[in-house]
């Protein structure tokens, strides 16, 4: 290699090692957006991918040896086909950026862009067989073909363009930084097809790719910080509604009552309330401070506290199960807790005839711990929860999300009872 491929080839080299390193910096902090994370990852590693067979292109060219031209040959088709495929790829990304700022409007360019790629792909793969774009010849040199060189060209700036045009006009969806990163991904790698049809051999466009993959990085790595902060900032709401969700008078009231009635007629029963009162308040107020997550085992004490309480309430008219397989993992604060007082308020106290049912399990499926809260109370649409919210199930939900990584799902239906699943990953 002569002084100016060593340059190229160590632009190359160092530009797949920044894409594999901000690949692997997506997939640890894919918890932000799993989806755009996925996105933006293929990106990176097709951009690492496109820069090694680039280098290996630029190390081998020239070299007119059987294996280095035979390596020339595969790299070059390479180059081409991977050119093709980052377009697709960044577009779904832009795409997913849209749905997601836009609260779900949906945008199926993506597939024109596919179809493009699809285009280009099938075009060199005639080419290997039919050289009319480019060949490598034995003395392992890259020669372009007279009439469809600019084919590959083309191709690209199609692509490239129709995805500005689509990220331009829906920018106002796109923070200030993305913007600009998304237009230098997709406008750096342009300039970079213009130069390449001038000087064929030069690098240009994946330098450009370099250049603009960086910005694009910089710009999610931007908006993760922004996620985590409001994140924060969720968590601080969460934490002062959860204050205000569980110091509950009327439970607090209807308890004092319950033990009044006791120390007349039951005295030990009534020692028995108070003491199961004092270990609830005490785990409220243990607990209500936290800013981690907690042992599941200390959330189903919170929990059974409560349930003695309502069963001394409610009687026969109430019976509760428990099925915990699985206690090595941790739940938010109150998250059981709050799905079963649901169970109680909104399942049992709706007035209908039959005895009430509330089962408490845990259990571990694979990779993910599963924490299920069953009745078979009251029931309710679940269009409706979505419409009009629940500052409970809301809260839940944002925390298993926001804490654990989690999910909660709730199945309900009117007359038949709710079931509320929380599934929390290693």
């Amino acid at each position: 290699m002569d002084e100016r491929q060593i340059v190229y080839f160590s632009i190359e080299i160092w530009g797949a090692f920044f894409s594999l390193i901000a690949a692997l910096t997506i997939l640890l902090t894919r918890h932000f957006d799993k989806s755009g994370s996925r996105k933006l990852m293929l990106a990176m590693l097709c951009s690492a991918a496109l820069m090694i067979c680039d280098g290996a292109s630029i190390y081998f060219r020239g070299d007119p040896s059987p294996e280095a031209v035979t390596v020339e040959r595969w790299s070059t088709f390479a180059v081409y086909f991977l050119s093709f495929l980052i377009i697709p790829l960044s577009a779904q990304y832009v795409s997913q950026i849209i749905y997601k700022r836009s609260g779900g409007f949906k945008l199926y360019w993506e597939l024109v862009e596919w179809g493009i790629f699809i285009v280009g792909a099938l075009a060199l793969i005639v080419n290997a067989i039919y050289p009319f774009i480019f060949f490598i010849d034995d003395a392992g040199s890259y020669v372009r073909m007279p009439y469809f060189f600019w084919l590959p060209s083309l191709i690209g700036f199609t692509g490239i363009i129709t995805t500005l045009a689509v990220a331009l006009q829906y920018s106002k969806y796109m923070l200030p930084m993305e913007r600009v990163a998304v237009v230098s991904f997709l406008f750096l790698p342009m300039v970079g097809i213009i130069i390449k049809l001038f000087y064929p051999q030069s690098p240009f466009v994946t330098i450009a790719i370099v250049v603009s993959a960086i910005i694009l990085f910089v710009s999610y790595e931007a908006s993760y910080v922004q996620f985590l902060v409001e994140q924060e900032k969720q968590l601080s709401r969460d934490k002062l509604k959860l204050v205000n969700h569980q110091m509950q008078p009327h439970f607090i009231f209807n308890t004092l009552t319950l033990i009044r009635y006791q120390c007349l007629t039951a005295p030990n029963e009534a020692v028995q309330t108070v003491s199961e009162f004092s270990n609830y308040l005490r785990g409220i107020t243990d607990y209500l401070t936290e800013e981690d997550c907690i042992s599941v085992e200390a959330e189903l004490d919170i929990v059974k506290n409560y349930l003695r309480i309502q069963s001394k309430r409610f009687g026969d008219s109430i019976k509760v199960e428990y099925d915990i397989e699985e206690t090595e993992f941790d739940v938010p604060p109150f998250s059981i807790q709050t799905l079963v007082e649901n169970a109680v308020h909104h399942g049992f106290k709706s007035g209908q005839g039959n005895k009430g049912y509330i089962r408490v399990s845990t259990k571990k499926d694979k990779n993910r711990r599963i924490v299920t809260v069953e009745d078979n109370g009251a029931g309710f649409d679940t269009g409706e929860l979505k419409k009009k919210g629940s500052v409970g199930i809301t809260n839940t939900r944002n925390r298993v999300e926001l804490m654990c990584n989690g999910e909660l799902t709730i199945s309900s239906e009117p007359g038949k009872g709710t079931r509320a699943v929380i599934t929390i990953p290693e």
